[in-house]
């Protein structure tokens, strides 16, 4: 009797964990129904992938606001971070699944002192890990203000750049990478 008694309890908390994982991933390749720009309704609808530097590359889910990475160009977005930012530093501007994941972290970090407005509707994300054994820190810098291509609005931004820092840095921290 005692062990239906532990058996059921563990698969009680089994349902619970199972019931308090998130229904989706946070990136996504497609942009999922729940992708939304806060309350912004017209953001919300009006962001979409386009062509040339316009195309979304991935989706990301946060827990406040979501936000997306396009294909950019020299200047923003996934090229301008494989090209090593405007440092041209491509040591410390990954962009293989394992930085995605990291950005996304840093895009749902909500530690104190994680996040900042660096100007209006730019936002510096961070997340602290360790590269090997050395401790670092991933920079997310987004926009949320529309970008424009050909003559068309294609909403949100999104990333513009990513990198990280040596050490554990707050937002104020990523400086250029």
């Amino acid at each position: 009797m005692r062990n239906r008694t532990v058996l059921a309890g563990v698969a009680a908390a089994v349902v619970l964990v199972a019931a308090a994982a998130p229904a989706e991933a946070s990136v996504h390749k497609s942009k999922p129904a729940s992708w939304r720009c806060d309350f912004d309704d017209q953001c919300t609808k009006n962001t979409r992938s386009g062509p040339g530097a316009a195309a979304v590359r991935y989706w990301f889910l946060g827990d406040f606001s979501d936000t997306l990475i396009r294909a950019g160009n020299a200047g923003f977005g996934f090229k301008h971070i494989q090209a090593g930012g405007s440092t041209k530093n491509k040591a410390n501007h990954p962009t293989d699944a394992a930085a995605v994941k990291l950005w996304d972290k840093a895009l749902n970090n909500n530690a104190r002192g994680s996040k900042g407005e660096k100007y209006k509707g730019g936002w510096v994300h961070t997340y602290k890990y360790k590269g090997g054994s050395q401790a670092r820190t991933m920079c997310v810098a987004t926009d949320d203000q529309s970008y424009t291509y050909d003559h068309k609005n294609y909403g949100r931004k999104g990333i513009i750049t990513a990198y990280w820092v040596p050490g554990h840095v707050g937002w104020k921290g990523c400086t250029k990478g």
